[in-house]
Protein backbone atom coordinates (compact mmCIF):
# COMPACT_ATOMS: atom_id res chain seq x y z
CA UNK A 1 0.00 0.00 0.00
CA UNK A 2 1.30 3.59 -0.89
CA UNK A 3 1.67 5.65 1.53
CA UNK A 4 -0.06 9.26 2.39
CA UNK A 5 1.28 12.39 0.43
CA UNK A 6 -0.14 15.28 1.04
CA UNK A 7 1.05 17.66 -1.73
CA UNK A 8 0.54 21.00 -0.28
CA UNK A 9 1.72 19.77 3.35
CA UNK A 10 4.56 22.45 3.09
CA UNK A 11 2.37 25.35 2.58
CA UNK A 12 0.31 23.95 5.78
CA UNK A 13 3.38 23.73 7.37
CA UNK A 14 4.12 27.39 6.59
CA UNK A 15 0.79 28.55 7.50
CA UNK A 16 1.01 26.57 10.89
CA UNK A 17 4.35 28.74 11.15
CA UNK A 18 3.16 31.79 10.35
CA UNK A 19 0.41 31.55 12.84
CA UNK A 20 2.31 30.80 15.61
CA UNK A 21 4.41 33.98 15.41
CA UNK A 22 1.56 36.10 14.64
CA UNK A 23 0.62 34.61 18.08
CA UNK A 24 4.16 34.96 19.70
CA UNK A 25 3.59 38.91 18.40
CA UNK A 26 0.03 39.06 19.96
CA UNK A 27 0.89 37.62 23.19
CA UNK A 28 4.03 40.75 23.18
CA UNK A 29 1.80 43.14 22.37
CA UNK A 30 -0.81 42.17 25.33
CA UNK A 31 2.52 42.25 27.67
CA UNK A 32 3.50 45.62 26.87
CA UNK A 33 -0.19 46.92 26.70
CA UNK A 34 -0.36 45.48 30.47
CA UNK A 35 3.34 47.00 30.91
CA UNK A 36 2.22 50.41 29.62
CA UNK A 37 -1.29 50.54 31.97
CA UNK A 38 0.70 49.62 34.60
CA UNK A 39 2.91 52.69 34.14
CA UNK A 40 0.05 54.87 33.48
CA UNK A 41 -1.82 53.54 36.95
CA UNK A 42 1.85 54.98 38.72
CA UNK A 43 1.24 57.89 37.15
CA UNK A 44 -2.44 58.76 37.82
CA UNK A 45 -1.38 57.38 41.51
CA UNK A 46 1.60 59.84 42.04
CA UNK A 47 -0.99 62.80 40.67
CA UNK A 48 -3.66 61.82 43.38
CA UNK A 49 -0.71 61.93 46.26
CA UNK A 50 0.72 65.26 44.88
CA UNK A 51 -2.97 66.23 45.04
CA UNK A 52 -3.35 65.15 48.20
CA UNK A 53 0.11 66.63 49.89
CA UNK A 54 -1.21 70.06 48.17
CA UNK A 55 -4.22 69.87 49.95
CA UNK A 56 -2.54 69.44 53.03
CA UNK A 57 -0.07 71.61 52.55
CA UNK A 58 -2.72 74.33 51.73
CA UNK A 59 -4.38 73.76 55.25
CA UNK A 60 -0.64 75.10 57.15
CA UNK A 61 1.16 77.65 55.65
CA UNK A 62 2.49 77.46 52.57
CA UNK A 63 4.83 79.64 50.46
CA UNK A 64 3.67 80.83 46.90
CA UNK A 65 6.89 78.80 45.31
CA UNK A 66 5.38 75.66 46.82
CA UNK A 67 2.61 76.44 45.39
CA UNK A 68 3.71 76.83 41.95
CA UNK A 69 6.09 73.43 42.46
CA UNK A 70 3.43 71.43 42.78
CA UNK A 71 1.39 72.92 40.23
CA UNK A 72 3.94 72.77 37.91
CA UNK A 73 4.64 69.15 38.59
CA UNK A 74 1.03 68.30 38.59
CA UNK A 75 0.77 69.66 34.94
CA UNK A 76 3.95 67.45 34.22
CA UNK A 77 2.02 64.62 35.70
CA UNK A 78 -1.48 65.57 33.45
CA UNK A 79 1.15 65.81 30.20
CA UNK A 80 2.66 62.30 30.92
CA UNK A 81 -1.00 60.92 31.54
CA UNK A 82 -2.01 62.04 28.25
CA UNK A 83 1.47 60.70 26.61
CA UNK A 84 0.62 57.32 28.29
CA UNK A 85 -3.14 57.27 26.97
CA UNK A 86 -1.81 57.89 23.38
CA UNK A 87 0.80 55.15 23.88
CA UNK A 88 -2.09 52.93 25.20
CA UNK A 89 -4.38 53.83 22.60
CA UNK A 90 -1.89 53.21 19.94
CA UNK A 91 -0.94 49.96 21.16
CA UNK A 92 -4.71 48.88 21.43
CA UNK A 93 -4.81 49.27 17.85
CA UNK A 94 -1.62 47.91 17.02
CA UNK A 95 -3.21 44.79 19.13
CA UNK A 96 -6.95 44.74 16.87
CA UNK A 97 -4.58 44.71 13.88
CA UNK A 98 -2.59 41.36 15.25
CA UNK A 99 -5.77 39.99 16.17
CA UNK A 100 -7.07 41.06 12.39
CA UNK A 101 -3.85 39.14 11.34
CA UNK A 102 -4.02 36.11 13.41
CA UNK A 103 -7.93 35.37 12.53
CA UNK A 104 -7.30 36.05 8.69
CA UNK A 105 -3.61 33.66 8.99
CA UNK A 106 -6.24 30.92 11.35
CA UNK A 107 -8.63 30.57 8.47
CA UNK A 108 -6.22 29.80 5.50
CA UNK A 109 -4.42 27.37 7.40
CA UNK A 110 -7.74 25.89 8.55
CA UNK A 111 -8.45 25.98 4.76
CA UNK A 112 -5.57 23.59 4.39
CA UNK A 113 -6.19 21.29 7.23
CA UNK A 114 -9.19 20.63 5.71
CA UNK A 115 -8.39 19.95 2.34
CA UNK A 116 -5.61 17.68 4.20
CA UNK A 117 -8.47 15.56 5.95
CA UNK A 118 -10.50 15.52 2.55
CA UNK A 119 -7.35 14.02 1.35
CA UNK A 120 -6.68 11.49 3.54
CA UNK A 121 -10.19 9.99 3.49
CA UNK A 122 -9.76 9.79 -0.13
CA UNK A 123 -6.46 8.20 0.10
CA UNK A 124 -8.05 5.80 2.78
CA UNK A 125 -11.01 4.63 0.85
CA UNK A 126 -8.94 4.11 -2.27
CA UNK A 127 -6.43 1.98 -0.27
CA UNK A 128 -9.90 -0.33 1.19
CA UNK A 129 -10.91 -0.56 -2.26
CA UNK A 130 -7.62 -1.73 -3.33
CA UNK A 131 -7.43 -3.99 -0.64
CA UNK A 132 -10.56 -5.34 -0.89
CA UNK A 133 -9.80 -6.23 -4.75
CA UNK A 134 -6.55 -7.71 -3.95
CA UNK A 135 -8.55 -9.86 -1.01
CA UNK A 136 -10.88 -10.83 -3.93
CA UNK A 137 -8.51 -12.13 -6.01
CA UNK A 138 -6.67 -14.34 -3.54
CA UNK A 139 -10.07 -15.63 -2.62
CA UNK A 140 -10.61 -16.20 -6.26
CA UNK A 141 -7.38 -17.43 -7.09
CA UNK A 142 -7.74 -19.91 -3.96
CA UNK A 143 -11.62 -20.80 -4.99
CA UNK A 144 -9.98 -21.69 -8.29
CA UNK A 145 -6.96 -23.80 -6.87
CA UNK A 146 -10.04 -25.71 -4.83
CA UNK A 147 -12.16 -26.44 -7.65
CA UNK A 148 -8.74 -28.39 -9.55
Amino acid sequence: MARFDFKFQHILNIKKHKENLLQEGLSQLKRSFQHEESVLWGIEDKTKECLFKLKELQAGIISIQEIMDYHNFLTSLSEDIIAQKNKLESLSMEIDDAISKLVHASQERKIFEKLRERKWDEFRIEASKEEQEFMDEVASISHERKNR
